[in-house]
């Protein structure tokens, strides 16, 4: 499995739009994207305008695929006019494993 953590910041005077576009990109990803296992943007609970994207992939193929689609370089675009600067990325290679049970 591979999961990835991209972490961006709205510009201030931008963050509605780029909330809706994080919204509709998260139908989208959800819906569309083969090999998604997961899909979420979350807010930061002290700053409104950092958002990170939790993603789950089959593979490092359908992430690629992913990377490629049309609404990932439409975000790509509105972002680099919405977003202060570049998102900061990392992918991960994982495997599931089960919670431990923590003693009474």
């Amino acid at each position: 499995m591979i999961v990835v953590h991209a972490v961006l910041r709205s510009r201030p005077e931008r963050r509605t739009e780029t909330v809706a576009a994080l919204i509709a990109m998260q139908h989208t990803v959800r819906s569309a994207d083969e090999g998604c296992m997961y899909y979420a943007f979350v807010a930061d609970l002290q700053d409104d305008c950092l958002f990170t994207c939790v993603e789950e992939w089959t593979d490092m193929k359908a992430l690629q695929s992913h990377l490629a689609s049309p609404h990932m370089r439409a975000l790509d675009q509105l972002l680099s006019e919405t977003a202060e600067g570049p998102a900061e990325i990392r992918i991960f290679e994982a495997v599931n494993t089960e919670v431990p049970e923590v003693p009474a």
